[in-house]
């Protein structure tokens, strides 16, 4: 297992995704601050919010409905791509390993990416409000906090486009799967029925849903979302041990 994810962080300093995983948490970063240090003036007047908390939704407030689902969804799908182009499951299978593993492995890789997207949108929300000077107490577990517990949000989306990208050879099907299931996420998240639903939603939820009255749910969303990433995977793994992918 160790051998198998060296192989496939040695992958990775070949493609794109790191770039990708790192960023377009770093463009909405530096977008949310050029917002904040624009508008703060008006966004403050008359509001019970601090500092910290407007940064923090300029920052966040267009990704985990819009961004944050596409970019889960292309890097899991080049993340497969490595391997349905040239042959690249014949020459892995080949290995000493079994399909598990491989299976395994090459999910652990899809769950650090996104991590590390998650990552780089917390800490450069940080670190740009302390280097704005921002003053006041920091808001660690807002921004912090909220960004881990958005990580286990999002499992169920990534075993989704996990399972898709692999079960289909061309890189098309999940792609447009995963952009025609990330459309209507503000739509769901603002209702009080449908939302739960629909696992693109619990993002937005675990990012926004301490601050906004109108979508604040319950903590056991975030069992729901480990629940299904257990189950949509161990189903994929299934699958994945049939299947002929040479």
């Amino acid at each position: 297992m160790n051998r198998l994810l060296g192989v496939e962080l040695m992958k990775l300093r070949r493609s794109g995704m790191v770039w990708i995983a790192v960023g377009a948490p770093l463009f909405l970063t530096l977008q949310g601050i050029a917002n904040f240090l624009r508008y703060s003036d008006t966004m403050f007047a008359g509001s019970t919010r601090t500092k910290w908390e407007i940064l923090y939704e300029q920052c966040m407030i267009m990704y985990p409905s819009l961004l944050l689902p596409l970019v889960i969804t292309v890097m899991v799908a080049l993340l497969a791509r490595l391997e349905h182009s040239q042959n690249g499951w014949k020459q892995l299978l080949a290995l000493p390993v079994t399909r598990e593993q491989v299976y395994k492995s090459k999910l652990v890789i899809a769950c650090l990416l996104v991590l590390l997207n998650l990552g780089v949108l917390s800490i450069g929300t940080l670190v740009g409000g302390l280097m704005i000077g921002i003053e006041g107490d920091v808001p660690y577990e807002l921004i912090l906090g909220r960004g881990l517990l958005a990580f286990v949000a999002t499992l169920p989306v990534i075993a989704i486009q996990f399972v898709l990208s692999y079960r289909f050879s061309h890189v098309g099907v999940p792609l447009a799967i995963g952009t025609a299931l990330a459309a209507p996420t503000l739509f769901a998240a603002n209702s009080e029925r449908f939302w739960l639903y629909d696992p693109w939603t619990y993002p937005v939820m675990a990012y926004f849903g301490p601050a906004q009255e109108g979508i604040t749910r319950g903590d056991w969303m975030y069992a729901i979302a480990c629940g299904l990433f257990l189950l949509i995977i161990w189903i994929g793994l299934q699958e994945f041990k049939k299947r002929d992918m040479v």
